[in-house]
């Protein structure tokens, strides 16, 4: 079997978890890791026993002979150059979440993939998390009745245990919402089946060391009639937690606590679902396997990734709502 070939442009703390996830499937394999920086592709190679080139310029690799997939983990301000350039060089494309920091950015991104005809994922990888992938299947079964209300927060002291300091840089980075609470919106947008009406989003103002507000809570409309909630804090002296919600007719959902009696007749109280959790800022701790392989299948069987550009595109406009509505002090309608 011809294996897929990968090149990881952007060689911080997430690329060592693309690597394992490409060299522990026998699909796959690292053929290229870019960095501005050789010592930190070279510290891989190493760790790893790769058999691959490193190069500093991205358009050189984009030239290399045998690469299938390219990863775009670099600060997010740059993810636009490089998702681009893949693109029209014919590869398929992992995107770091957040996918960029402005519509027009998104926008170029997904002009050059629909024209060049490639795939993408974009790496919210909680939808690889046993817990959500649980929600996700007992959504589908009807265990909730009709759901008319998610919640989903992100609550990371991130400017106090990140090891990429440029996280604190609102032009390398973006704000707290993008920056990490994307994956709640995600989640959010996931959970509800439905899309995003209308966007209504204040800021806390609190001292920190990053360059953006740190906490912004949101409420916001689907188009279904449902409402959902969720708060980004990078403020709150806590340990990481990923909290989630599901309120429905016929049962309930909070985190690991489900009570669903459409599904065990006579349940009186909440029961523990025991599977992983995602509360952990650990990369290490996240999926990235089921992620990787996911997009594999997709190409090797050329079916459409999820969640890909075009869906996260959707992700991204809730975040940019989020900051208008925050900012203006009023509320936002998608696609005014």
């Amino acid at each position: 079997m011809k294996k897929l070939g990968a090149a990881i442009i952007g060689c911080g703390w997430v690329a060592q978890e693309y690597i394992k996830a490409f060299e522990n499937d026998e699909r796959s394999e690292v053929r290229a890791l870019v960095s501005r920086n050789p010592a930190n592709a070279q510290r891989y190679r190493d760790r790893f026993d790769l058999r691959c080139t490193i190069e500093t310029d991205a358009s050189k690799m984009l030239r290399q002979a045998g690469v299938d997939i390219v990863v775009v983990c670099t600060p997010h301000n740059t993810h636009t150059e490089y998702v681009v350039a893949a693109a029209e060089a014919g590869r398929h494309v992992i995107i770091e979440k957040p996918v960029a920091l402005t519509p027009e950015d998104v926008r170029r991104q997904q002009d050059a993939v629909k024209k060049n005809k490639v795939k993408t994922i974009v790496s919210f990888v909680l939808h690889w998390n046993p817990l959500l992938m649980t929600i996700d299947r007992l959504i589908d079964r009807g265990a909730f009745g009709r759901i008319f209300m998610v919640e989903v927060d992100y609550l990371h002291r991130i400017w106090m245990t990140t090891e990429e300091k440029w996280y604190a840089s609102r032009k390398q980075s973006g704000t707290a919402i993008l920056t990490g609470g994307c994956h709640a919106v995600d989640a959010l947008r996931w959970f509800a089946r439905s899309e995003v009406e209308q966007v209504c989003a204040y800021q806390a103002k609190t001292e920190n060391p990053i360059e953006y507000p740190g906490t912004i809570s949101v409420n916001v409309k689907f188009k279904d009639g449902k409402i959902g909630r969720s708060t980004t804090t990078f403020d709150a002296r806590m340990p990481y937690r990923f909290n989630i919600g599901v309120y429905g007719t016929e049962g309930t959902l909070r985190n690991d606590q489900l009570f669903a009696p459409k599904l065990f007749p006579g349940q009186n109280d909440f029961v523990k679902i025991p599977c992983i959790l995602p509360d952990s800022a650990d990369v290490a701790h996240h999926p990235f396997q089921g992620e990787v392989s996911h997009f594999l299948d997709c190409i090797t069987q050329d079916k459409r990734p999820f969640p890909d550009l075009e869906d996260a595109a959707k992700t991204q406009a809730v975040c940019f709502a989020a900051d208008l509505s925050a900012e203006s002090g009023k509320p936002v309608t998608l696609g005014d």
